[in-house]
Order: C-alpha cells, then sequence, then structure tokens
C-alpha cells in the first residue's frame, strides 16, 4: 500500500520503495533517486535524510562546470601550495581531468557517473593519452576526490565517496650498491675529493635528496658541532607557456627541513673544501649567483660512477642504499626515518628497506643457531656424526 504524500510504496518483491528528486536536468526535468529496505520504517528515516542531503547542498541551483569549480578550489588552495607541485596540478587538470570532465555540470554529479569518467581518464577510448599507469591514475582520482570535497563544502554537492579499481603498480626493484661498491665510490672521492664528487657522498651517507644537495649552501654546514641543515631544495619546472625554470623552494614536506650529523670522514673532507667561502655561496657550484640544477648534477653524478668503475644507477639509488646500510647495521626505523626526512616510517619500510640473500643468511643463523645450539635435537645429531 502506498504511503500517500511520501513517495513511499511497497513492491509486488515485498520490499518497500521510496523515491526522492536528486537533481534536475537542463529543462528542470526531475532525476529521481531511489531507496529500498524491507520495512517502511527504515525506508521512511533514509528517505528523511537523502531529501534533507538534497535539500541541503541546493543540488538543482547550481550551473558550474566541473573546469569552473577546479579552477575555484586550485585557487584556494594556491597559498599553502609550492611553486612546483601548483604547476604539476595545473598539467593533470588541462591534460587528464579537463578532457573528459571539464564541461560537466557540477550539479548533475554523481558517484556512477563519476567513476565512470574516472575509467576514461584511466583509458581514454579516443587515445588522446596511453593508459596511465598506478601512480597517475591514483594522483588523478585523488585530485578529483578533492575536489568533489571542496564542492560538498560549498554545498554544491552532496558528499560523495569515489571508487576506482587502479592499475597495479609496476615499480622496478632498485637494487641498492652493495658494500664493495660503496668502497670504490669512497675510494675514487678520497684520492682528489671536489664539491660534486662530495655530493655522492652526502647522498649515500647522510640519505639526502639530490635537489638537496644541489640547494646547499655552505652555510648550511657547522663543521664545528659536525652538523648538516637541510633547508632548501632545487628542481626545474614546467611553466604554463610551455617553456621551464630553475625553482628554489622549502624541502618536499616539513619533516623534509631536518638537521643531520656528518660522519667523521666527510667532516675532515668538507673542512679541507671550504676555504674562504662565505655562508652564501652555493656549496656544488661555488658561487653565490646560482645553484647547480639537478639535471645536470646527474649527468656528473654517471661520470663518476663510470670512474668509479660502479655500475650506472640513478641517483636516488644512493638514498636507498644510505636506507638499507643503516637498518642493516641496526639503526631504528624511527632515527631512521627522521634521517630521511619522513614524517611517518612507514614511509621509510615501504619503499627504501631492502635486504639481500646474505643478510637473510646471518639474520636465520643469529636467530636459530643460539636455539638449536645444545637441545635434545643438537646432541642427538652430534651423536649421529
Amino acid at each position: 500500500m502506498a504511503k500517500h504524500g511520501e513517495n513511499i510504496h511497497k513492491r509486488k518483491d515485498g520490499r518497500w520503495e521510496g523515491r526522492y528528486i536528486k537533481a534536475r536536468t537542463d529543462g528542470r526535468k526531475a532525476v529521481w533517486g531511489y531507496i529500498y529496505g524491507a520495512t517502511y520504517t527504515e525506508v521512511r528515516q533514509r528517505l528523511i535524510q537523502k531529501k534533507a542531503e538534497c535539500g541541503f547542498y541546493q543540488l538543482s541551483g547550481n550551473e558550474m562546470t566541473f573546469e569552473e569549480l577546479a579552477g575555484q578550489w586550485l585557487a584556494s588552495a594556491s597559498l599553502r601550495l609550492k611553486e612546483s607541485t601548483l604547476v604539476h596540478y595545473h598539467y593533470t587538470l588541462q591534460r587528464y581531468l579537463f578532457p573528459v570532465f571539464g564541461e560537466w555540470q557540477v550539479k548533475n554529479f554523481s558517484e556512477r557517473l563519476l567513476e565512470q569518467g574516472m575509467l576514461q581518464v584511466i583509458a581514454p577510448a579516443d587515445h588522446r593519452h596511453r593508459p596511465l599507469g598506478a601512480s597517475s591514475a591514483r594522483e588523478c582520482l585523488t585530485m578529483l576526490r578533492r575536489i568533489c570535497k571542496y564542492a560538498a563544502h560549498l554545498r554544491l554537492i552532496r558528499p560523495m565517496e569515489i571508487c576506482v579499481s587502479l592499475p597495479q603498480t609496476k615499480s622496478a626493484k632498485i637494487q641498492p650498491l652493495s658494500k664493495e661498491e660503496q668502497a670504490r665510490i669512497e675510494l675514487f672521492i678520497c684520492k682528489a675529493p671536489t664539491a660534486r664528487k662530495v655530493g655522492l657522498m652526502l647522498q649515500m651517507q647522510l640519505g639526502l635528496r639530490i635537489g638537496e644537495v644541489c640547494g646547499l649552501q655552505w652555510g648550511d654546514f657547522d663543521l664545528k658541532a659536525g652538523t648538516l641543515t637541510v633547508q632548501r631544495t632545487v628542481s626545474r619546472i614546467s611553466t604554463r607557456d610551455g617553456h621551464t625554470k630553475v625553482v628554489i623552494q622549502s624541502p618536499k614536506t616539513r619533516s623534509s627541513r631536518r638537521e643531520v650529523p656528518i660522519p667523521r670522514n666527510l667532516i675532515k673532507m668538507l673542512q679541507g673544501l671550504r676555504g674562504d667561502a662565505e655562508p652564501e655561496v652555493w656549496f656544488l657550484s661555488g658561487n653565490a649567483e646560482k645553484p647547480v640544477e639537478p639535471r645536470c648534477y646527474r649527468k656528473s653524478i654517471q661520470i663518476y660512477l663510470r670512474q668509479a668503475a660502479v655500475r650506472k644507477v640513478r641517483p636516488h639509488t644512493l638514498r636507498h642504499t644510505f636506507a638499507t646500510t643503516c637498518l642493516q647495521a641496526g639503526c631504528d626505523i624511527k632515527t631512521l626515518s627522521e634521517f630521511l626526512g619522513h614524517a611517518n616510517p612507514n614511509v621509510t619500510l615501504q619503499r627504501y628497506v631492502h635486504s639481500n640473500l646474505r643478510q637473510m643468511r646471518l639474520e636465520i643463523d643469529r636467530i636459530f643457531s643460539p636455539l638449536f645450539r645444545g637441545s635434545p635435537v643438537s646432541k642427538r645429531c652430534s651423536t649421529a656424526r
């Protein structure tokens, strides 16, 4: 029996059905939403909630498009974003999200439509770009969710939960440098140390990122106290006119701004290199005018690795090597995460910690040999031999 005035009725299958206007088309035609339940009371309570949400978020009264909404969201977030992040957000929107969602009207948003649109972003049917990998797809989905959350904050839509299966991660396993390779690099640098060569040691023995090494000035070193302060990074970013430029900005995260102790062997090298350099002199370039940018320093690193007879690796492998070496030497994970400038130790564990067969063998012997030694099984085995 239908409940007049409430849009609730009992279906032939025994369930109760309630309906409500969740949006309107351009011609003001109602778009209905439906709720089902086992009892009338259950459907009525949920229907009251849905009607309240639709009234509260004013679903039918806004003509704003997704592109306009995203521009407003980006403008509101720009004050707390670094320039490089802001440029990257612009690129992601223009390249991936706007071609699909740009002209969509915000008032028509629904989980189903947004999830279908996100699948088009990940693997476009018109092949306007290659199917996205796990990292890019996750970034686009995160941005879409943040924009929708912002729209809900403005009461333009109701809160929405967008769920999409993302591509599987296919990242190549990074193989840290072996002890022998680290020794060859250190011997090569000690023979004729220069600031650029010592920069390899700062990555391999302090865990610095390449941009952080490029951003070092001599004033960041306190050689008497034996410490180094990381407080800026150098990177090259794209500009909206299609060109690129070098920017000097704060480190990657708040935790990346850190003070770390310098090993004794490095302190001696740095003392010999500093001379009478002023605090504002850039460490790698040796002048106060401009720093060395990462793409140029990467070329130098590859030359040094070849001269040291070490396999070709990406500069970030030196940072992975530092993390793995510290952990294998017994460094606790919390201290290691502070060395690396991570806000969460889980990031350190998931991305930078590697083991090898030799280390695994040492650990298995360390754990089980004392348990096995002196046991009845051990005595029985000795008697058998």
